[in-house]
């Protein structure tokens, strides 16, 4: 039980069947409610790196959690997080391109607040569908509120994957906040782009409806990812509330 929830969490992440490394981190600590993915991108095993170091800055910093306002941790976390990612990438060669998404939430007393830079996501799942709470930061999405691309276009268009918004790219990062209410029997998931590349939103809320059990939901969407090339790196946390 987590500040008055019941809640259960349970992740799946996998390589994929093309890339070389598994460049996604995750964090799950249920006593506390805090979930998180991120999606590392650098090459020299630079993505990896960046997005270890944002879980284990937040990780260390885990404890204030406790007595802090969710928001203000989660903040400060990614601050400093990126602070750390930007300058290991000024003083080493090797890690000159990294970067990384994060999407972070915690629970608290039927409240779910939110931190997200990047294209990974959080979906709300309920019995009248998915709703997805987190804004993609690409420029198909700048493209697509600028009137520039249609909804129809997004998928194929080939600035998809370019990110308007990373942790570690710049020595200042803008962050998403936002907080959601939960009710009773609520379902969310965080996960990176190499599910929602390849699997629809309604896909995912029909995989959570027809299987009884969560870990089962997870691998019927990772089957189905890789059935669609499973190109990317596949991260998922999938959380209950009861």
């Amino acid at each position: 039980m987590s500040w008055g929830v019941n809640m259960r969490g349970i992740v799946l992440s996998d390589i994929g069947r093309i890339r070389r490394q598994n460049q996604d981190r995750f964090l799950v600590d249920e006593k506390r409610g805090l979930f998180v993915v991120c999606d590392g991108m650098g090459g020299h095993k630079a993505g990896e790196v960046a997005a270890q170091v944002a879980i284990d800055t937040i990780q260390a910093r885990i404890g204030l959690l406790d007595d802090e306002n969710p928001h203000h941790f989660l903040a400060d976390s990614i601050r400093e997080a990126n602070q750390q990612i930007f300058t290991m990438a000024r003083q080493n060669e090797d890690y000159s391109d990294m970067g990384t998404t994060i999407t972070a939430a915690v629970v608290r007393e039927m409240i779910l607040y939110v931190a997200h830079i990047g294209d990974s996501s959080l979906y709300l799942i309920r019995e009248d569908g998915p709703q997805k709470l987190t804004r993609d930061h690409t420029m198909n999405e700048k493209m697509l509120r600028e009137g520039l691309l249609s909804e129809d276009e997004i998928k194929s268009n080939r600035y998809r994957h370019i990110l308007t918004r990373a942790l570690g790219v710049e020595d200042q990062v803008e962050i998403d906040l936002f907080t959601s209410n939960l009710q009773d029997e609520d379902k969310f998931i965080l996960t990176t782009d190499g599910l929602t590349d390849l699997v629809e939103p309604w896909e995912i809320w029909d995989k959570f409806e027809e299987e009884p059990h969560i870990d089962q939901a997870l691998s019927g969407l990772m089957k189905i990812a890789y059935e669609r090339g499973g190109h990317d790196n596949i991260t998922m946390i999938a959380v209950v509330l009861s």
